[in-house]
């Protein structure tokens, strides 16, 4: 009879050897991310609003989202009039269309649309002249469960929603390093950041 292993030997702690491995890799694999300057997205200094007051305009969900990020933003304020940046969301909607049938044809998956509409403006100097946001989702859709699947698309627009949010604070801060006045304070801005 070939001799079992002596796991007894491998525990410390009452914890298996193999998983203390496992959270020592997971652990020292994300400190080298840290440390490589990687960030989530939605973190970073991209992601940072390189203006101090900022008006959104617009009653959307991609509008909603963008109030939420920018709230969340410990150096912007949200003003109602007299600020350095408005951001102006003038239409948004999603759409979808077939993407594949099974043999009896049933729609087995949609391809989810989302598009948003946006201009920025920078001390009243125009930023963003009329831009658009396109982003796409696969939806796996079956017949039998409805309700599943309207769940399922509902949050699928609602991570496009903010994912959406997101990119237009990239492609505003990317506009406005552009300009000679905010390349300065973009430059600061980082400098700050990474010397934390």
């Amino acid at each position: 009879m070939p001799r079992q292993p002596p796991w007894h030997l491998f525990k410390y702690f009452g914890v298996p050897m193999p998983l203390r491995l496992k959270t020592l890799f997971l652990l020292g694999l994300s400190l080298s991310l840290m440390a490589c300057g990687f960030h989530l997205r939605g973190q970073g200094p991209s992601a940072q609003l390189l203006f101090k007051t900022v008006q959104v305009s617009g009653t959307g969900a991609t509008a909603q989202e963008l109030r939420k990020a920018l709230v969340l933003q410990p150096s912007v304020q949200l003003v109602d009039k007299q600020a350095e940046a408005t951001i102006n969301i003038t239409q948004e909607g999603s759409d979808k269309q077939i993407l594949s049938v099974n043999s009896q044809g049933q729609v087995v998956q949609y391809r989810v649309f989302y598009r948003v509409h946006f201009d920025a403006l920078a001390n009243g100097d125009v930023l963003l002249p009329d831009t658009t946001i396109s982003l796409m989702r696969t939806l796996q859709w079956d017949e039998n469960v409805l309700l599943s699947n309207e769940n399922e698309e509902g949050k699928l627009v609602t991570e496009m929603q903010r994912d959406a949010a997101q990119q237009i604070i990239r492609r505003v801060n990317a506009a406005a390093r552009k300009t000679p006045a905010m390349s300065k304070a973009a430059s600061a801005a980082y400098t700050a950041e990474t010397a934390k």
